[in-house]
This record gives C-alpha cells, structure tokens and sequence, in this order.
C-alpha cells in the first residue's frame, strides 16, 4: 500500500477507490474481487472508453459551460442521446448530468395529481421527487400489490388522479417490483400515472436490455407510447451503471421528448454534461451494442451467484437482475463477514440504503467479466464463514 493512499483514507475516514470498478477494483492499495457497485459490464475501465473520453477533453475541453437552450449542446451530447434512443427503440433521448434527477425531470409531466403512492423500498431520489408536487404522498408495502389498492382507495381524494412511484428494480435488494399489477390497480382509477427509475433495470433486464418495463412487456406503453387502460406510464434511468458511461437518461417518442424538454428546467436551467464525459459514454454505449455477449455473461453470471447463495440456505431470489441484498443475520454477523471477506481478497458491501431493515444489508453484485472460477471462490469462502 503507497503511503499516499494511507494518508488521504486516514484523513477522510471513508474507503478510497483506485482504479476503475469492474470485477477486480483497487481499494486502499489493495486489490480485490469486487462485488459490490454497478459497473455490470465493467466499461468504466475498458480501454476505448477511456481513449474516447481523453479524446473528447482534448477536442472540447471540460464541458460547454451553458445550458441546452443556449449554446450548451456538443457532438457528443447528440450521439450519446442518438445512441441511447437506438438501444431502447425510441426516436429521440434527452441526456442530463445525473441520473439522481430522471425523476425530478419527468415528475413536471404529472398535472396534479391527488396523492402519490410510494413503493417504500424506493430509492432516496424517488422519495425527494415525490415531494416537488405538493400532493399527500403514501408509501404502501415494497412490491405488493393488493397494499397499493388498500392505500389508494383509503386516500386518493375523489375525482383525482394517483400518481405511483417506483423502482424497476429495488435497489437494496434486486428484487423486482410488480409493476405490471401496479398498472392493473391503477387501471381502476385511470386517468392515472406510473413513473419507474429504472437504474438498475435499464442495460440487464429484456430481451434487448432495455430495462424493467422490456422484462414486463410494458415499453410500448411509456414515454409517449399508447397509455395502457388509462395508465401513463413514465420511466428515466441512468448511463452510469450498467451502461458504462454516466449521467442520467430519458427515451421516447419525439413529441414526448419535446414535452420532458419544456416541463422543467432542466434542459434550459442546467449546465449540459460535460462533453469528455460524453465521448466516454457514447463508446460505452457503441460497445454494448456491439457486443450482446456482455449481457449473456451477466446473466450466466447472475444465475450462478443466485443459486450459489440459495445452496448455502440464503434467500437469493430467483430474478434476472444483477444483484442481490441479503440479510445475514444481524447488523454485527454482518459486519463480521464482510470484513473475513475482505481479507480473504472478496469485496462485498454491507450498506444500510433504501428499504433496508435497521440491521442494513449485504449487497452482492456481480459484473459480466466475472468468471465462474471467482464466483465459486467467493462462496466458497462464504460457505466457510457462515
């Protein structure tokens, strides 16, 4: 370990990341086997990522310093928003610098709507978006239902419109919310509104990785597509997980598009992504839509972990997303764990995050460059601790 990175960890007290994350990541002068973060393809390393982002610094330097409605737009704004469009089969994108925001973006779509119903294991950026307007909000119980009618016909004012609000994947967990039984209860108080942050769907889930609403056949319904039984259906995402690059995201229709752009003021109040991040991203996404393989490996790679955790008599749900939360006893057995994990050279987080249980949970999270080999090691050394 440099004496450098001894002293800035001391001096901040937070672990230091030293390389680019992927299966094998630098933390603190040490290497290890990384399942933890979302860099599920491992891109924020690979090679032609990174040529194409100092590429892009040398030819438009940091960034445009405007907004979009001014002189904020670049070559490489464009191809990421051309690039990610194609990937979902949509007409146009309009690419933001966080994808934390996708839903305080296309939250100004909703016209007043009577209450908002929460998914409680929601992420922190669904919660503070839910807030922007001024409507009661309700959460109702993670992925059920029947809770979501209970709580709607108990406090949707008459004569008003609901509005639900949810992850395509839980975070905490990468469990999969019934967002197809959501539109279903919502059907019955049509008009009505669904709006998902699909940052952990968008890249892993479907037949084309476009995400949750792709898994549940849903996608012709959102963004400007045709409302289903009265139900709009609204979903943002992220560049900066699976997709390899960074920022946040929203495909449709071009008239949809139109609309998300002129709702809020992201598009003429913010600065426009900086454009070396672009450059980076839109290879990211070239190199995703070239390789169908990447998605392959993530998903024999998901299997396998999945199923290895079920055999040590853990509750490893059987769903295609790219990780999994696990409540292994209590907070301190956890702790324990992770910490003969992480000598043994298995970095796997304990967090306590969004629909967590006081105790926290310990997140493990695979990436397609994992082999087979690392993953049988890694629950070999588990099967050793528990």
């Amino acid at each position: 370990m440099n004496n450098t990175a001894v002293t800035s960890t001391t001096m901040h007290e937070v672990p230091l990341m030293e390389s680019a994350p992927g299966p094998e990541v630098i933390i603190d002068g040490r290497s290890y086997h990384y399942f933890g973060g979302t860099s599920y393809y491992g891109l924020h390393g690979h090679p032609e990522v990174i040529a194409a982002g100092c590429e892009g610094f040398q030819r438009y330097g940091f960034h445009t310093a405007t907004s979009r409605a001014g002189f904020g737009n670049s070559a490489p704004l464009l191809e990421v928003e051309r690039r990610a469009a194609e990937h979902a089969g949509r007409e146009a994108g309009f690419y933001f610098s966080s994808g934390y925001a996708s839903n305080h973006v296309l939250i100004h779509l909703v016209l007043k709507p009577g209450a908002i119903f929460i998914d409680e294991a929601a992420h922190f950026c669904v919660m503070e978006a839910a807030h922007l307007p001024a409507a009661p909000i309700h959460r109702f119980h993670s992925r059920d239902a029947a809770d979501l009618q209970a709580k709607i016909e108990a406090y949707l004012p008459p004569g008003t419109s609901p509005l639900v609000m949810s992850d395509g994947v839980v975070p905490a967990t990468g469990q999969l919310p019934p967002l197809d039984d959501y539109v279903g209860v919502l059907a019955r108080y049509a008009p009505a509104t669904l709006l998902v942050d699909d940052a952990h769907g968008l890249g892993v889930l479907g037949d084309h990785g476009r995400g949750s609403l792709e898994h549940l056949g849903l996608e012709d319904a959102a963004n400007g597509g045709i409302s289903n039984n009265g139900v709009s259906i609204l979903c943002g995402g992220t560049l900066g997980k699976a997709m390899g690059g960074f920022g946040g995201i929203v495909t449709g229709s071009t008239t949809f598009m139109q609309l998300v752009r002129s709702s809020s003021h992201y598009y003429d109040g913010a600065s426009a992504p900086p454009s070396p991040v672009a450059t980076a991203t839109a290879k990211a996404l070239e190199l995703i839509a070239g390789n169908p393989s990447f998605r392959e490996d993530l998903r024999r790679n998901t299997l396998h972990l999945r199923r290895g955790l079920r055999e040590l008599g853990l509750s490893a749900h059987d769903v295609p997303s790219a990780q999994v939360g696990v409540a292994i006893g209590n907070a301190v057995n956890m702790a324990r764990l992770h910490q003969e994990l992480r000598s043994q050279g298995f970095l796997v987080p304990v967090t306590s995050y969004a629909g967590t249980g006081p105790e926290g949970i310990m997140r493990f999270a695979v990436c397609s460059a994992h082999t087979p080999q690392v993953i049988d090691d890694l629950l070999s050394s588990l099967r050793g601790l528990l």
